[in-house]
């Protein structure tokens, strides 16, 4: 997967904080001695944190150089970490919370990846995550179709290039694993001024594993034009020129006792 581009992803910032908000307003705990954030990307969610929990050692990690570097550069007080968690992170230790927003979608064999995680959380931490809900996103069966198309599907031949279970799916692996958690989803409704900020919204993060697989700026832009496409047709402006999209997005929040 090529690196991030961090300036369109802080594109429509306060919208895409959204769910952070709902996130660590959940988070049961009030005096953590130490947080992560994993897949912290430019700091977001990790600044979030510690504005709540000003006390605690808090630490951002990320696979990522580009948000690594935007992050350092944007926040102080705060452990930027250039880490991969594919790969084993215990030698950072126990956590009272390990917060994960939006981050899973972008990996494999999460039932595997998730009990490991979970192993870093200290008796009573608290394991908050947020997971785009793609399965049940108005745009994930038309883009599908596109992508398989005759026009695509050998350009772009991995048609689902990120990790999307249902709810049932994590319900089972957090029963294995806690006696107290919570699961649901949520559906945000983001206000954008245009056609533009939809596509702006979703093409550092929903659209990237397709334009990943594309190897030239202009068959990445002609995808994105038949994005545009499918965009056009399926979104109307409101009363005051705003256009509504609707993102759901599933929670857990997990306790180890």
């Amino acid at each position: 997967m090529s690196d991030w581009n961090t300036e369109l992803y802080l594109l429509n910032s306060e919208e895409r904080n959204k769910p952070i908000f709902d996130l660590i307003s959940h988070i049961p705990v009030n005096n953590p001695k130490r947080v992560l954030d994993i897949g912290c990307g430019p700091g977001n969610t990790t600044i979030m944190l510690k504005k709540r929990f000003a006390s605690a050692e808090i630490i951002g990690i990320d696979n990522s150089p580009n948000m690594i570097s935007k992050a350092r550069n944007t926040h102080e007080g705060i452990i930027w970490l250039l880490r991969d968690i594919n790969e084993d992170i215990s030698d950072l230790g126990s956590f009272d919370i390990i917060s994960a927003n939006a981050v899973f979608h972008w990996l494999p064999d999460h039932s595997t990846l998730l009990p490991r995680l979970f192993s870093s959380l200290s008796l009573n931490g608290v394991f908050a995550a947020q997971i785009p809900y793609f399965l049940g996103a108005p745009m994930y069966t038309p883009i599908c179709e596109l992508a398989g198309s005759e026009k695509w599907k050998k350009r772009v031949p991995e048609d689902k290039p990120a990790t999307f279970h249902d709810i049932g799916f994590y319900y089972d692996i957090l029963s294995s694993n806690f006696t107290t958690f919570d699961l649901w989803t949520t559906k945000h409704t983001h206000a954008l001024g245009s056609k533009a900020d939809i596509m702006d919204f979703y093409e550092p993060t929903g659209f990237k594993g397709y334009l990943d697989q594309l190897d030239t700026k202009e068959s990445k832009a002609e995808f994105l034009a038949d994005i545009m496409s499918i965009v056009d047709s399926m979104y109307s402006p409101q009363n005051d020129g705003k256009y509504l999209l609707r993102v759901e997005r599933l929670f857990f929040i997990a306790q180890r006792t």
